[in-house]
């Protein structure tokens, strides 16, 4: 096996269960500009309320295409920081999600509170599985 310095940076070093991720999330941000305007009539649980609007969107800009983004960069650059950036964007969405398990889930449903609760915890998994990809130092 070949053996990557670790400040190679670009597609090629990266782990093939980052390199799943890393496209995941570029789906990820597609689809929440294209469900941008649902999001924003229908509105989306923040910490047990719903907000709607400008407010939805921007919710959205900062957690599903933003905060996937930052990541992305960091797995791209191979950051240091990049785990934790992981781990604080998405422990607030799942936070967020459980919040609404318990003030909104009838007015959303299990399945659509669920979904991308276990898809961020596995999101979680994967980069607490490959953290040493991020370790310049190995």
């Amino acid at each position: 096996m070949e053996n990557i310095a670790a400040t190679d940076t670009g597609w090629k070093p990266i782990p093939l269960p980052l390199k799943i991720l890393f496209v995941v999330f570029i789906l990820w941000i597609v689809g929440a500009l294209m469900n941008l305007p649902n999001l924003m009539e229908n509105g989306l649980p923040l910490f047990g309320t719903f907000v709607y609007g400008m407010s939805a969107a921007l919710i959205v800009l900062m957690l599903d295409i933003i905060g996937p983004v930052i990541f992305l960069f960091a797995l791209w650059t191979r950051k240091s920081w990049g785990v934790k950036w992981a781990f604080a964007y998405i422990g607030f969405f799942i936070l967020n999600n459980t919040v609404a398990l318990f003030t909104v889930r009838a007015e959303l449903g299990l399945p659509q509170i669920l979904g991308p609760t276990i898809a961020g915890l596995v999101f979680l998994a994967v980069v607490f599985w490959q953290r040493c990809y991020f370790d310049q130092t190995h």
